[in-house]
């Protein structure tokens, strides 16, 4: 299963979350992968709906051989750790009130369960 969103995720939060940093430079080329693997002889699916995501597994384990499915998930959902640590819950605020692009949507994202608990007060 290829995770795709585009971005250097681990990166990004990484800037944001250890650093304090606005993200820089993380953004990707959006690559087909399900077209690259299917270019090299591999079955391939894509996961980009939630309400298909089962299907798609299932298709993907029925196949007696080996499959890639490109799963797109949202390069703004928080890249939290288990608790809170402290630094990191000021470093990601302050790398959003820089100006980290999509600050916007990522905000949404911790005020939801269980981001909320995971990096809230």
């Amino acid at each position: 299963i290829m995770l795709k969103n585009d971005t250097l995720a681990r990166i990004k939060w990484e800037q944001m979350m250890f650093l304090g940093n606005p993200e820089y430079e993380c953004a990707l080329q959006p690559i087909d992968f399900a077209a690259v693997a299917g270019g090299c002889g591999l079955r391939a699916l894509k996961a980009d709906d939630p309400a298909r995501c089962g299907d798609v597994l299932r298709n993907a384990l029925s196949h007696p051989g080996p499959v890639l499915v490109e799963a797109t998930v949202d390069a703004n959902e928080p890249l939290l750790p288990p608790k809170r640590i402290e630094q990191y819950a000021q470093n990601l605020q302050r790398a959003l009130e820089q100006g980290t692009p999509g600050a916007h949507e990522i905000r949404r994202a911790l005020a939801e369960e269980p981001a909320r608990t995971m990096l809230g007060d």
